[in-house]
């Protein structure tokens, strides 16, 4: 079953529950045949985290619509995706790849506030806020944590905001929880700016926490500890106060 919904004269939401059947892919017909005869346009939120699969009918009616689905997505300003399951997400960025000029962003069913507040404009960014700053009152230790999915955006800005935090003499110290991290843009591995910036970065720090996140990103963060200047460890998303106190929060009684 799907629900299409008006969430402003700017946006439109359709849910996918359970199976999706002929009559839901018949229904979709007529609203984006609709839609397209009214001028297309506007921004699209789908919420696939309900979804449990797809019936052959509806597959083949799907595919023999597929011209005026794709007129339509090219019509559209901004395009969410949230889905729980995985290959739902990489079917979307595959998709968005072969259609040169439209793109998808996807989000995880936790992250359904950013891609509401995407669609619905009230931020310029799909991923804005997945990189936040942690307040523990002291000047010493700059804490940040990381909650969504990383594009270069977000990244940068993050970046702006640890610099910023390091520019004060008295704070050397750098700890980065990483909590239902959604990975991050494949580009952003060959970003010169943010290259120079982790660089940069490096010579201010004098130890570095990494709480939380995939193993790998803890071995890898460790590796790279014995080979350039700051100190690095790795702690588990339960191990944020045993990080503090390696970084110098208190004295042993």
């Amino acid at each position: 079953m799907i629900n299409i919904e008006t969430l402003s004269p700017k946006a439109v939401r359709i849910t996918s529950i359970a199976e999706f059947c002929q009559a839901d892919v018949e229904t979709l017909v007529e609203f984006v045949q609709g839609h397209s005869d009214n001028g297309g346009g506007a921004n699209l939120l789908i919420d696939a985290t309900a979804l449990t699969g797809f019936t052959l009918s509806a597959v083949t009616i799907e595919l023999a619509h597929m011209p005026l689905f794709v007129k339509w997505l090219y019509s559209l300003d901004r395009i969410a995706i949230i889905s729980d399951e995985e290959w739902i997400r990489t079917a979307a960025r595959v998709e968005s790849m072969v259609l040169p000029g439209v793109t998808y962003q996807v989000y995880d069913d936790d992250e359904k506030d950013a891609a509401l507040a995407w669609v619905l404009e009230e931020e310029d960014a799909p991923h804005k806020g997945a990189f936040r700053e942690i307040d523990l009152g002291r000047t010493d230790v700059a804490a940040f944590e990381v909650v969504g999915r990383l594009d270069g955006p977000e990244s940068e800005r993050g970046l702006a905001m640890v610099e910023d935090r390091l520019n004060d003499p008295k704070c050397a110290k750098l700890m980065m929880v990483i909590r239902h991290w959604h990975g991050f843009e494949a580009e952003l591995l060959f970003s010169p700016k943010l290259m120079a910036s982790k660089l940069k970065l490096i010579d201010t720090i004098e130890r570095y926490a990494i709480v939380g996140g995939p193993g790998w990103v803890g071995g890898v963060a460790e590796t790279m500890g014995h080979l350039i200047k700051p100190e690095i460890k790795a702690f588990g998303l339960d191990e944020e106060g045993e990080a503090l106190k390696w970084l110098g929060d208190v004295a042993e009684s």
